[in-house]
């Protein structure tokens, strides 16, 4: 069993309503209004604050208090520029360390995926799909590495939402991990690493053109 403290419950809880869309950017985030809606003192809330500024996601204003954070297009490509190239490389790091442990996560991951999909839950797949990814990065001997992903990720994740709006980008993205994971299990860090660039790739230039779209409207 694991066990989840409030700072974390709360971190979680706040950080699932800022990418999913329930709080809006430049929508204050009160105290005490949070603590009465999940019945949790303040001071954990305080610190799931901090943790949600560190990652972008809300800004913390002298006198005004913590408000969503506005989305940044200029900083998103960056960011999710640098994470194509960092999840390429961990990925042709770790490839030879996967096991076969390691390997029947992932296929119980890519079947809890699938389900997802057939159920029409977008949200729970892209949990889903970040936790596939984050076990391959993880299965190197490389801690830094996977930490730098990990953390730009959590900055990158306004883009949740967006997902839920680009069509059948869910059916490709399955077919996509279907194929990588099949490199994986082949010890073929090459085509591995290459197959998850082409769908960071494929996937945040179709991100990139529906927020061009959004901000243009």
């Amino acid at each position: 069993m694991n066990f989840i403290t409030k700072n974390d419950f709360i971190y979680e809880k706040l950080k699932d309503e800022i990418v999913e869309g329930k709080l809006r950017p430049g929508e204050r985030i009160i105290i005490p209004d949070v603590a009465k809606r999940y019945g949790i003192s303040a001071m954990p809330i305080r610190e799931a604050l901090n943790r949600l500024q560190q990652e972008g996601l809300i800004e913390i204003v002298p006198h005004v208090g913590a408000r969503v954070a506005s989305f940044d297009l200029a900083r998103f490509k960056e960011i999710t520029m640098i994470r194509t190239e960092l999840e390429t490389l961990a990925t042709k790091l770790a490839t030879p360390y996967i096991d076969e442990a390691t390997l029947a996560k992932l296929e119980a991951l890519y079947e809890e995926m699938q389900v997802s999909l057939q159920e029409g839950d977008q949200i729970r797949y892209g949990k889903i799909n970040k936790e596939f990814h984050m076990t391959v990065y993880s299965a190197g001997p490389y801690p830094v590495l996977r930490d730098m992903i990990a953390s730009l990720w959590a900055r990158s994740e306004f883009s949740r939402t967006v997902f839920l709006k680009v069509s059948n980008r869910l059916e490709a993205s399955q077919s996509e991990h279907r194929e990588w994971l099949e490199a994986i299990k082949k010890k073929d860090a090459e085509k591995a690493s290459q197959t998850v660039r082409r769908q960071k790739e494929i996937a945040f230039a179709m991100l990139f053109a529906e927020l061009e779209k959004e901000q243009n409207q």
